[in-house]
């Protein structure tokens, strides 16, 4: 353990002397996620429109089908599509405007998340101070602490791209939900939980 402890240690002398490299990294995912941004909108919006376009063509596709006309309202998974469709769309221009971005802070916050950080914690091979030098970017002193804390935000956005895709998925599968969409879904859950489902909201902003 001794040994463990004097090698964090060196790594922690060392990683100073990259601080140039670490500061072009950290202005690059910055900028990246100011671009994210739209993508996360696009993506949101795309899903939205796919979804209202599907419950078009289906309802077309009764039409033919069917001598007597029957109303898409019969299957059960119209009304969940349509609100689906209808939420992803408004909440893809509140990405844009913000206001759905303030939202998740309000509603995600109470949450208990980035649990990897606890976890660092109460295993001791990291000095408390250290730690918390990482998990609170406004605490930040080098360089490379933004660069791990930025690593835990990239982790985060996946974690909400993989939820809100997943919950797409199974909501607008024909059928049975596939395993593939029940696993997605979950993982998207823990790397939540463990890396924060608010962690990288703030660079939406």
């Amino acid at each position: 353990m001794s040994t463990y402890v004097k090698f964090l240690s060196l790594i922690d002398q060392f990683l100073p002397n990259f601080d140039e490299l670490f500061i072009e990294i950290n202005s690059f995912i910055e900028l990246v996620f100011g671009y994210m941004k739209y993508v996360f909108f696009g993506i949101l919006l795309i899903i939205g429109i796919l979804t209202l376009l599907s419950l078009r063509g289906k309802y077309f596709l009764e039409r033919i089908r069917y001598s007597k006309e029957e109303k898409l309202a019969n299957n059960p998974m119209t009304k969940p599509r349509l609100i689906l469709g209808s939420f992803y769309i408004v909440f893809a221009l509140g990405i844009l405007l913000d206001w759905s971005t303030y939202f998740l802070l309000a509603v995600l916050d109470p949450l208990p998340d980035r649990l990897v950080f606890n976890f660092i914690s109460l295993s001791g091979i990291i000095d408390p101070y250290a730690l918390n030098n990482i998990s609170d970017i406004s605490k930040a002193v080098y360089p490379y602490e933004i660069t791990i804390y930025y690593g835990v935000v990239i982790v985060s956005f996946m974690a909400l791209l993989t939820i809100t895709i997943s919950l797409w998925q199974i909501i607008n599968k024909e059928g049975t939900v596939t395993k593939k969409s029940i696993v997605s879904l979950i993982s998207g859950v823990v790397m939540g939980i463990l890396a924060g489902f608010t962690t990288c909201i703030p660079l939406f902003l």
